[in-house]
């Protein structure tokens, strides 16, 4: 009899316990944009602002960052894609003698990894 009791109360805190565990990962996007007839000055924008950043780890952030440095589209595209972005399309718009190119990345994080803000 206590056996069938501690094998109950086993399942009933494992139940209980599981869900806790499972962390749902959150999409976050970012977006690199080319603003140039030769398509060779990349920005970057992952919903930072002056005050706020949306990832913790500093050395990820610096490492997105890096982008800007980048000489062309296909050096940024190998790049982020290396981080663990996904491509999730792009946007070409042309004005007069400039063209501008926007790339739309995804990737899943843990809520852990996020700072909380706007």
């Amino acid at each position: 009899m206590k056996s069938k009791t501690l094998v109950l109360f086993a399942l009933i805190s494992f139940l209980f316990i599981l869900p806790s565990n499972a962390q749902v990962k959150i999409k976050k996007f970012c977006m690199v944009s080319f603003r140039s007839q030769s398509l060779n000055s990349p920005t970057i924008d992952y919903g930072q602002t002056r005050k706020y950043r949306p990832l913790k780890d500093s050395a990820f952030v610096h490492k997105l960052e890096q982008v800007e440095y980048m000489a062309n589209f296909i050096q940024v595209m190998n790049y982020l894609t290396g981080l663990g972005w996904n491509y999730e399309g792009n946007i070409s718009t042309t004005e007069s003698d400039r063209t501008e190119v926007k790339i739309l990345f995804s990737r899943e994080f843990y809520p852990a990894e996020l700072t909380k803000g706007k």
